[in-house]
This record gives C-alpha cells, structure tokens and sequence, in this order.
C-alpha cells in the first residue's frame, strides 16, 4: 500500500493513497459546488449557442 505523508503547522499524518485520492475528489466536488451556488442568480456571460458558434459548430451537430 502506498500512503501520501501530508505536513500541516507542524503536524504530520500519513493516509493511504486511496483515501486521499477520495479527499482530493470530495474536496473538488465541494469547490464546483460553491462556484455553482455563488453563480446561479447572476446573468449567464456566454449562451451555450455562443459558445458553440465560438466552435463553429451548432446544435444540430450535436449528438443525442
């Protein structure tokens, strides 16, 4: 089993790979979660029609 060794003001704690890899991921979610939450009631900055054209594509092409 490999473990990640994570130092903090001095303290040091050592965590199997998998659990911190589940850490990182939750940590992710959490941040994507707030930046949702802090952005829902504001105005949309690009339209998804906008971006497609930045792409030169439209919604026809996409897939179902």
């Amino acid at each position: 089993m490999i473990n990640v060794e994570y130092i903090e003001n001095g303290k040091r704690v050592i965590i199997p790979t998998e659990v911190w890899k589940a850490i990182e991921d939750l940590a992710e979610h959490i941040e994507i979660y707030e930046l949702v939450q802090a952005r829902k009631d504001r105005p949309a900055l690009h339209t998804l029609d906008d971006v497609l054209a930045e792409e030169g594509i439209s919604r026809d092409d996409l897939d179902d």
